[in-house]
């Protein structure tokens, strides 16, 4: 059950404003309404929005919505496919965008701090710099911040070799929603001396405590890099020939794939002319020039195994990013084709791949509505896939018709098949009902967690792993 919150008052507001000013303080519905979406179908309005500068600022603005029992949702790039951001209960969005700084980087340690609201993109430019750079390589790298990629432990087109965010989160400074300012985790690379803190808010959708500071290890940029990519007939001989990839051992820098549909919009988006119609993977290698090449020429003998119709190598770097810039631009290459696009987070163990693509391509003709289709893609190489429903939800049939693919998405294949409802961005809001599925024996135990940090549940109400959630589904609000 949810707990009875309170409105946002004049005496609120005023006690607002007294904190972070009046200039950073709206109750305006043009600007409320900016707030209201994010990349999901969902749409939430906040009672009032707040932009604080500093950790101070959100400590105070947390004091005063625990005292007064009104939600906050913490927020800063607002790139979420899953609704974590919007505020399902009105109350308090905590604009975090404005906390924008890199506040050092420091080589000798390989350690660079910043505030949440600093884009991926942003801090990757400036430490390509020196050499290094933050390997976690979402595809909304231009627009997700640090903060978001912490909150949902965002992974994207790298992990394969780097691993997801958690891996080079070494510690946090975090306001917790009694106003208390904390830090969790060690100013070293290594250290076992306290509960990993670090690790238990990493991932946490913003529902334990707000992050206003990040400290992560970066590592140096490959020196050199080999590319192919393929074009395949089936999903299922694209999915085999990623596993020949695993089984030998190799370690690509990336493995990504893009099903018929994706691949012909998104090369088309790109600009990259003249290749056949089919699913395309991408397999490229990083390191010095005489290992990737190495690598490479292994890799394509591979998948020639599963007979590709077409295939292509380059060292070329700008072909290259090319080819990258293509993967990347999968979502809204796919937005042109019906107007509402809802991308899915789903992952399979690695050898259910070949079978888990093939239904999940068939999932429309299963639902059988005119007009409602799908696009897929994702991290072939580590099991995770970007189902994207293509329709429109201002047809009731349609509406329908997606609500009935994600409880087969989830309930009748990827679950059965020993897989998790989401590899890297979150329950949010339109998982929440499979929650309970995927982990029976410990939802009770995420409650209590969620519970222990946030008693008055005021914290992002409605997302991530503790719940509780206000809705049993998402047509609820859809």
């Amino acid at each position: 059950m949810m707990p009875e919150y309170r409105k946002v008052s004049s005496k609120v507001l005023s006690k607002l404003e007294e904190v972070l000013g009046s200039e950073n303080v709206s109750a305006r519905t043009e600007e409320l309404l900016c707030y209201a979406r994010d990349s999901s179908i969902f749409v939430c309005r906040p009672e009032v929005v707040v932009r604080p500068k500093a950790a101070g600022h959100v400590a105070a603005v947390m004091k005063i919505a625990n005292e007064e029992h009104i939600p906050v949702t913490p927020r800063s790039g607002g790139t979420s496919a899953a609704g974590s951001p919007l505020p399902v209960i009105g109350g308090i969005l905590l604009d975090l965008s404005g906390m924008n700084r890199i506040l050092s980087i420091d080589l000798d340690n390989q350690i660079v701090v910043t505030e949440p609201g600093v884009y991926c993109d942003t801090l990757n430019e400036e430490l390509s710099k020196y050499g290094f750079f933050f390997p976690p390589d979402p595809a909304s790298s231009p627009a997700c911040t640090i903060g978001g990629m912490v909150n949902t432990n965002a992974s994207g087109n790298r992990t394969i070799k780097y691993g997801p965010t958690r891996d080079y989160v070494l510690w946090l400074e975090v306001v917790l929603p009694n106003g208390k300012i904390v830090e969790t985790g060690s100013k070293t690379l290594k250290s076992v001396s306290s509960y990993d803190l670090t690790r238990l808010i990493v991932g946490s959708e913003g529902s334990l405590g707000v992050v206003t500071k990040v400290a992560l290890n970066i590592v140096p940029l490959p020196e050199s890099y080999s590319t192919a990519f393929f074009i395949f007939d089936s999903v299922e001989a694209l999915a085999r020939a990623a596993l020949k990839i695993r089984r030998a051992g190799m370690v690509p820098e990336m493995l990504e794939f893009m099903s018929r549909t994706t691949t012909k919009v998104s090369l088309d988006y790109a600009g990259i002319r003249g290749v056949p119609e089919g699913n395309f993977m991408l397999l490229d290698f990083g390191g010095p020039p005489e290992a990737v090449q190495a690598y490479l020429e292994k890799g394509v003998e591979l998948c020639r195994q599963e007979s590709p119709s077409y295939f292509e190598t380059t060292v070329d770097p700008a072909y290259r990013q090319s080819l990258v810039n293509a993967r990347k631009a999968a979502l809204p290459a796919l937005a042109r084709i019906k107007p509402t696009t809802v991308m899915e987070d789903c992952t399979v163990p690695p050898t259910k791949l070949p079978e888990s693509a093939s239904r999940i391509e068939r999932i429309p003709e299963e639902v059988g509505v005119p007009g409602f289709e799908l696009g897929n893609f994702g991290h072939i190489g580590d099991g995770n896939m970007h189902p994207t429903f293509l329709f429109d939800s201002r047809i009731e049939e349609h509406r329908r018709a997606f609500l009935r693919s994600l409880d087969i998405l989830y309930e009748q294949i990827v679950l059965p098949s020993g897989g998790s409802v989401t590899g890297e961005h979150g329950i949010g809001l339109i998982r929440a009902k499979y929650v309970g599925i995927e982990h029976p024996s410990t939802l009770t135990l995420m409650r209590d967690l969620k519970k222990l940090f946030d008693p008055n549940l005021i914290l992002n109400p409605g997302k991530g792993k503790g719940g509780p959630y206000p809705l049993r589904a998402a047509e609820a609000i859809i």
